[in-house]
């Protein structure tokens, strides 16, 4: 009479009893399932978890053998595979139900009972056979699915981060600045995210966000931005709102990206001591990545020609930076900046303006 087991791909199957004749007995009625199988016969318990290394997809364990016991082979393999990995069928003499729940609890999936019922053998075998085969299947297609979604969410990321990084380039084209500072602004925002011990996802993002943090500016006149003299006060007061008008730009976006960049862009200009704009935040109530690129901004924008000033030189901005710890900026976040000098440096002759 011919099982069929379904459309299962070659399956591997340990059988160990310490009688050559059950082992011979299996071996015979396995051979007429309707399925692949290669059967490995072992009569030495001992032997058993070096076979385990070829992809073994079943288990078939006698209880009462020498040198080891079913239940200790049996712990040995539940060390290393859960039931759902590799299932294990119990055969045994004992028709007890103490050892049926032993063997059981102990991780077998399935027991049959000596003298062999070979219908039974068959119908068990099969089970756990084509139990193991759709769990596989399922974590396959799982798997393939993690793989389209990463690859879907990489191709999302990248766009938006392309789109962020050409809008920034806009906004500092509207200002009539270079576009080699949202860069710089970019990567001292990334060195010092990095140096303050954000993990590489919340830094990696603040890196490629921080370029995004005058994108408000392209709101505001462009008479206002490029004006070589002082503002006035009224001036002054509408060139502040381009931090305010983000929210036209990017509310409620679900990107993280967008919603990281949109801080930034809102908090970059909010001062240590409370005196920022446009909130008036103080202290730690400013968000961290707004307190990172306040500093990297106000660094760059001190050591880079604008129409309204010279450039300053590297060790008068860094000074610049150090006297203003504690009002305009976090300290701490200062003292890092200033360790991170050599790297700053680097950063600022990879990306110096032409």
């Amino acid at each position: 009479m011919g099982f069929s087991g379904g459309t299962l791909s070659k399956a591997n199957v340990v059988i160990c009893d310490d009688s050559i004749t059950n082992v011979l007995v299996m071996n015979e009625m396995l051979k007429s399932i309707d399925m692949d199988l290669s059967i490995t016969s072992i009569t030495d318990p001992r032997k058993v978890m070096g076979e385990l290394e070829f992809d073994v997809m079943l288990v078939i364990l006698d209880l009462e053998m020498p040198y080891l016991n079913g239940y200790q082979v049996l712990e040995q393999i539940r060390a290393i595979y859960s039931s759902e990995q590799l299932p294990v069928i119990v055969v045994s003499g004992l028709s007890d139900q103490k050892s049926h729940i032993k063997a059981l609890k102990g991780g077998a999936n399935d027991f049959v009972c000596k003298p062999f019922n070979e219908y039974e053998l068959k119908l068990r075998v099969m089970n756990q056979l084509n139990i193991i085969q759709a769990l596989r299947l399922q974590s396959h297609l799982n798997q393939e699915l993690e793989k389209r979604v990463q690859q879907r969410t990489f191709e999302l990321d990248q766009a938006t981060e392309f789109l962020i990084n050409k809008l920034a380039i806009v906004a500092e084209l509207h200002d009539e600045t270079t576009g080699k500072h949202i860069i710089r602004v970019g990567k001292y925002s990334g060195l010092l995210a990095r140096k303050l011990g954000l993990n590489e996802q919340i830094a990696y993002m603040i890196e490629k966000a921080a370029p995004m943090h005058d994108i408000g500016k392209i709101m505001i006149s462009h008479d206002i931005l490029v004006k070589p003299d002082k503002l006035s006060d009224s001036e002054f007061q509408h060139m502040q709102q381009h931090v305010d008008k983000v929210n036209i730009l990017f509310d409620d976006h679900p990107s993280m990206m967008i919603q990281m960049a949109q801080s930034i862009a809102i908090h970059h200009h909010e001062k240590w001591d409370g005196s920022g704009y446009s909130k008036g935040l103080k202290g730690q109530s400013i968000p961290i990545e707004g307190r990172i690129v306040c500093i990297a901004d106000v660094f760059d924008a001190l050591t880079t020609k604008r129409p309204y000033k010279p450039a300053w030189t590297f060790d008068d901005s860094i000074d610049y930076i150090k006297e203003n710890a504690g009002r305009d900026f976090d300290p701490q976040l200062v003292d890092l900046f200033v360790e991170s000098i050599p790297e700053i440096k680097a950063i600022q002759e990879e990306y110096k303006d032409d």
